[in-house]
Protein backbone atom coordinates (compact mmCIF):
# COMPACT_ATOMS: atom_id res chain seq x y z
CA UNK A 1 0.00 0.00 0.00
CA UNK A 2 1.43 3.35 -1.06
CA UNK A 3 1.91 5.78 1.77
CA UNK A 4 0.37 9.17 1.07
CA UNK A 5 0.80 12.48 2.82
CA UNK A 6 -0.66 15.90 2.23
CA UNK A 7 0.25 18.93 0.16
CA UNK A 8 -1.44 22.31 0.51
CA UNK A 9 -2.71 24.28 -2.47
CA UNK A 10 -3.11 28.02 -1.97
CA UNK A 11 -5.40 30.20 -4.11
CA UNK A 12 -4.48 33.79 -5.05
CA UNK A 13 -7.10 34.87 -2.49
CA UNK A 14 -5.22 33.05 0.28
CA UNK A 15 -7.75 30.21 0.59
CA UNK A 16 -6.18 26.79 1.04
CA UNK A 17 -7.04 23.27 -0.02
CA UNK A 18 -5.35 20.19 1.41
CA UNK A 19 -4.86 17.29 -1.00
CA UNK A 20 -3.16 13.93 -0.73
CA UNK A 21 0.35 13.81 -2.17
CA UNK A 22 0.79 11.30 -4.97
CA UNK A 23 4.36 11.37 -6.31
CA UNK A 24 3.40 10.21 -9.82
CA UNK A 25 0.43 12.54 -10.33
CA UNK A 26 1.14 15.31 -12.83
CA UNK A 27 1.39 18.96 -11.89
CA UNK A 28 -1.24 19.66 -14.56
CA UNK A 29 -3.75 17.29 -12.98
CA UNK A 30 -3.25 18.77 -9.51
CA UNK A 31 -3.61 22.28 -10.95
CA UNK A 32 -6.80 21.32 -12.80
CA UNK A 33 -8.33 19.91 -9.62
CA UNK A 34 -7.31 22.98 -7.61
CA UNK A 35 -8.77 25.42 -10.14
CA UNK A 36 -12.02 23.43 -10.24
CA UNK A 37 -12.35 23.35 -6.43
CA UNK A 38 -11.32 26.98 -5.88
CA UNK A 39 -13.64 28.00 -8.72
CA UNK A 40 -16.61 26.26 -7.05
CA UNK A 41 -15.83 28.14 -3.84
CA UNK A 42 -15.56 31.48 -5.69
CA UNK A 43 -11.87 31.84 -4.76
CA UNK A 44 -10.70 32.32 -8.36
CA UNK A 45 -12.04 32.67 -11.91
CA UNK A 46 -11.88 29.19 -13.48
CA UNK A 47 -12.03 30.66 -17.00
CA UNK A 48 -8.50 32.11 -16.61
CA UNK A 49 -5.24 30.20 -16.99
CA UNK A 50 -3.16 29.36 -13.93
CA UNK A 51 0.15 27.78 -12.99
CA UNK A 52 1.37 26.06 -9.83
CA UNK A 53 4.32 27.69 -8.09
CA UNK A 54 6.62 26.09 -5.50
CA UNK A 55 8.99 28.44 -3.65
CA UNK A 56 8.65 31.11 -6.39
CA UNK A 57 9.41 28.54 -9.13
CA UNK A 58 6.66 27.87 -11.71
CA UNK A 59 6.12 24.14 -12.22
CA UNK A 60 5.72 22.50 -15.64
CA UNK A 61 2.31 20.87 -16.13
CA UNK A 62 3.64 17.67 -17.72
CA UNK A 63 6.01 16.81 -14.86
CA UNK A 64 5.01 14.51 -12.04
CA UNK A 65 4.97 16.06 -8.59
CA UNK A 66 8.09 14.08 -7.71
CA UNK A 67 9.97 15.16 -10.87
CA UNK A 68 8.97 18.79 -10.20
CA UNK A 69 10.55 18.60 -6.75
CA UNK A 70 7.27 18.63 -4.81
CA UNK A 71 7.41 16.74 -1.52
CA UNK A 72 4.81 15.92 1.13
CA UNK A 73 4.14 18.95 3.30
CA UNK A 74 4.86 21.46 0.54
CA UNK A 75 2.63 24.46 -0.19
CA UNK A 76 1.88 25.05 -3.88
CA UNK A 77 0.58 28.46 -4.88
CA UNK A 78 -1.97 28.77 -7.68
CA UNK A 79 -1.02 31.85 -9.70
CA UNK A 80 -2.57 33.50 -12.73
CA UNK A 81 -0.56 33.15 -15.94
CA UNK A 82 -1.45 36.75 -16.83
CA UNK A 83 0.24 38.80 -14.13
CA UNK A 84 0.32 42.55 -14.73
CA UNK A 85 3.80 43.84 -15.47
CA UNK A 86 5.45 46.24 -13.07
CA UNK A 87 8.20 47.49 -15.35
CA UNK A 88 10.79 45.25 -13.69
CA UNK A 89 9.67 42.01 -15.31
CA UNK A 90 12.13 40.27 -17.61
CA UNK A 91 9.54 39.77 -20.34
CA UNK A 92 10.18 36.03 -20.45
CA UNK A 93 6.96 34.08 -20.87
Amino acid sequence: MQRTEDITLKAPSGATLVERYHAHETVGKVLEQAVREFGKEGQLDPSKQYILVLNATPLEDQLTLEAAGVRPGDVLNVRSKSIPGDGDASGVL
